[in-house]
């Protein structure tokens, strides 16, 4: 979802490959991911328990990792780590290879509700690999009226006018609108972009800045007193500096849950070395370092449950449930509808 990569606390803009391990591995895969989204030492482990070697191909975002797949038309990959929307884009490209999930037995630590995401039933075509809210993250202690709805940030109120930060990404930049509007996220007719453009008109002129990148520093510094942001950068904020005076909420009109998934590109050339990469991936003491270090919720059960209480009871939403992240939307890929987006967005922006 992103570029959902802007998420992690890395501000890598280049996509660079680094090679991991020895030349004389038996098998190579070559997997495209975010920066920092993955343990240290996890490649160079992999290769002492399986003999195969990985590439690693790091990018910024969902975008950079289209843009390889078309220009290769989809051949030179292994694995790669995108977000929801951009499983369905390479589905509908017929460029992803089905899972074979018994070449991944430990998918069974997933959640149940991870095998009902409406993006992927089944998990026909991809493994989840972290997932959470957008909502609103704040400074306690330098608000009288703490945010509880999406119209506290779309019509804020004179002490928080220009003390507070929204996201530039098209999709999260439009969601409190169309939630106040009680409209799908999903939902960019014509209509309902014209329903939520003089809103967003207006909130732009009150907002600091679009920031996907530092919002969690400002924060913490008192710049800002609210963002609009992903629940792993608030938590990232409560640790760094903001300890109790940072709150989350999710605003009563509701939220999208926002998934990162394993694909297998179709022309990989190494699609059981892939499955066995994932597999690895999923074991509870590789897969729980997103919880442990990154702060992410993740898919997996067995990671979550081995996952220090001390840790979920002080970031409050590593507490949201997988029950409750079923119950929300998630952003659908818009297909021929993304350039007018792309344009809706880009004219609002550009408003003085």
């Amino acid at each position: 979802m992103l570029g959902i990569a802007k998420r992690i606390a890395f501000t890598a803009t280049g996509v660079f490959a680094v090679s991991l391990g020895t030349a004389q591995a038996a098998e190579t895969i070559t997997f495209v991911t975010f920066s920092g989204y993955y343990p240290p030492k996890l490649f160079e482990e992999f290769e002492a328990s399986t003999g195969i070697h990985v590439d690693l191909v790091e990018v910024a975002t969902n975008e950079e990792t289209m843009g390889k797949m078309m220009a290769s038309k989809g051949a030179g990959f292994d694995a790669m780590v995108v977000s929801s929307p951009f499983v369905t884009a390479l589905q509908k490209l017929d460029m992803l290879a089905e899972i074979d999930q018994k070449n991944i037995p430990n998918m069974s630590n997933l959640y149940p509700e991870a095998f009902k995401l409406a993006f992927d039933p089944g998990l026909k075509y991809s493994v989840p690999y972290a997932w959470g809210t957008f909502g609103i993250c704040y400074r306690d202690d330098m608000l009288t009226q703490k945010p509880t709805s999406w119209m506290d940030i779309l019509k804020p109120s004179d002490e928080l006018k220009g003390k507070y930060t929204l996201v530039p990404d098209e999709r999260w930049f439009m969601e409190p609108a169309q939630l106040v509007s009680g409209l799908s996220i999903n939902d960019v007719s014509e209509k309902s972009l014209e329903t939520i453009r003089p809103l967003l008109i207006e909130t732009k002129k009150n907002v600091l800045a679009f920031d996907n990148f530092t919002m969690g520093s400002r924060l913490v510094s008192g710049e800002i007193a609210a963002a609009a942001t992903w629940e792993a950068w608030c938590s990232m904020a409560m640790r760094d500096g903001g300890g109790d005076n940072i709150k989350y909420v999710v605003p009563k009109e509701g939220t999208d849950t926002f998934v990162d998934g394993f694909v297998i590109p179709k022309k990989s050339e190494h699609k059981e070395a892939a499955e066995k990469f994932i597999n690895f991936v999923l074991q509870p003491e590789h897969h729980g370092w997103m919880t442990s270090e990154l702060l992410y919720k993740i898919p997996n059960k067995a990671a979550m449950d081995k996952a220090d209480p001390e840790l979920i009871k002080k970031y409050s939403p590593l507490q949201i449930t997988a029950e409750q992240l079923l119950k929300n939307e998630i952003l659908a890929d818009l297909g021929p509808d993304a350039p007018r987006v792309s344009k809706f967005v880009t004219e609002i922006m550009s408003q003085q």
